[in-house]
């Protein structure tokens, strides 16, 4: 039995590690990152909106950067995927971007709008190119990119005799690819507009993304979700790090419509969004270091507080974790694990109460403490993050004197096991 416990924890990180890897996963936790400055930058500038009595001029171009950040978030998931995946597999990158975006616009119903001029104007709605269209752009960057890497092992085009530069050779080898998967594209839509469906987006949102927007839109999955990254940190295991495409499939879609909404003037309407979970996991590090600075009576204790103390401002938990150490350490099991459901589920009641503003831009997530609550939901998500800190303090507090107790305990056993040592040596030097 003992064997069989001691084997767990190894066999639970290969599996980890295993899906960490996976070819898919990175591809979606890392392409989602790419959009990360954009997202940021776009958040940014509807914060500048927020201003009171703003010149109509700098309204208008803070509203022209939040649109092309929020209504066209799909293009650049696509973009950053294809870049991703085709550097993984060591294939053509800029070829396979291209063609990820070209595919991705075949399958993106093109409607006519009457706008009462001589003929009806063909437009792209920009619901298909944000939110709407995430599900379908991260299916056609994997699947495209994929596929024209296998396609252009096989040799399909040519061979350019060896005077032509390589660049010009290389370009005429994927043109035979390319032609067939923006052949398949083709094809593909025009048998989903003969459908009840009408397109690819429709059927996608039909049967994929609403019932997993409907599942990432409950609390329960967030807090089972915020459980399970702390529960893998236990572990020794980058919680975060595993959890992130997850998180991205479940919230980012309801993260982005919040921004689309606001953009346009209209009410954020999903509590639950990858932009809540960023900004309200709670400043769990800060409370940690204030506990073992200023409660911690043990010099070890004491000592990782002031070391982490600074990291901990901007989330960083790596030096308490691994020096406490917390992974794996049976008495901070409860703390460790529920810290962030409590935060988050604190902020869930603060939101639905109608105290804090639903979330609706993304915040840097190594901004200092309470300052990405203040960027997320103003004066209000700083008082949230206050109580969260208060919250968390009072969670870890009675686990940190145990344990507090025993460190003491030892290093007093320490001293004066050390003290008789030295008596000794001096009795014996007398003698």
């Amino acid at each position: 039995m003992a064997k069989e416990k001691s084997s767990f924890g190894p066999k639970l990180n290969k599996m980890i590690v295993k899906f960490s890897n996976n070819l898919i996963i990175k591809t979606v936790a890392n392409g989602m990152m790419l959009t990360l400055p954009i997202t940021i930058v776009g958040s940014l500038l509807m914060v500048v909106q927020m201003i009171p009595n703003l010149p109509d001029i700098i309204n208008q171009a803070c509203t022209i950067g939040t649109t092309i950040t929020s209504n066209f978030i799909a293009l650049y998931i696509v973009l950053g995927m294809s870049y991703v995946l085709a550097r993984e597999i060591k294939s053509d990158v800029p070829a396979s971007m291209i063609l990820s975006v070209a595919s991705f616009l075949i399958v993106t119903p093109i409607t006519n709008f009457d706008v009462g001029a001589e003929k009806p104007v063909q437009a792209i709605e920009l619901g298909y190119l944000g939110s709407k269209g995430i599900f379908v752009g991260m299916i056609v960057a994997i699947f495209i990119t994929w596929a024209f890497a296998k396609l252009s092992d096989m040799k399909l085009s040519p061979k350019m005799p060896d005077s032509v530069p390589p660049f010009i050779s290389k370009t005429f080898e994927a043109i035979v690819p390319a032609a067939i998967l923006f052949v398949l594209a083709i094809i593909i839509s025009l048998l989903f507009s003969n459908t009840s469906y009408g397109n690819v987006h429709d059927f996608i949102y039909t049967i994929l993304q609403a019932p997993l927007q409907t599942l990432g839109g409950t609390i329960w999955s967030a807090l089972f979700i915020m459980f399970l990254s702390e529960l893998l940190w236990w572990f020794g295991i980058h919680g975060s790090n595993v959890t992130a495409s997850i998180i991205t499939v479940l919230y980012a879609s309801q993260a982005y419509a919040n921004m689309e909404a606001v953009a346009a003037g209209e009410t954020a309407q999903n509590v639950i969004n990858s932009f809540f979970l960023d900004a309200y996991k709670g400043p769990r590090a800060l409370a940690l270091a204030v506990i073992l600075i200023f409660v911690c009576r043990s010099e070890k204790f004491k000592s990782i507080g002031k070391v982490s103390i600074v990291p901990s401002v901007f989330g960083i938990t790596e030096p308490m974790k691994f020096g406490i150490p917390q992974i794996l350490n049976p008495v901070l099991f409860i703390p460790l694990t529920l810290a962030a459901p409590l935060c988050i589920g604190i902020a869930y009641v603060a939101t639905i109460i109608g105290f804090l503003p639903i979330t609706s831009l993304s915040v840097p997530r190594n901004l200092p403490t309470f300052l990405t609550g203040f960027m997320a939901g103003g004066w209000q998500g700083l008082v949230v993050q206050l109580i969260q800190f208060v919250a968390v303090v009072l969670l870890y507090l009675p686990f940190m004197k145990k344990l507090d107790l025993q460190e003491s305990a030892q290093e007093e056993a320490v001293l004066e096991e050390a003290e008789k040592t030295v008596d000794l040596e001096t009795e014996q030097g007398t003698l």
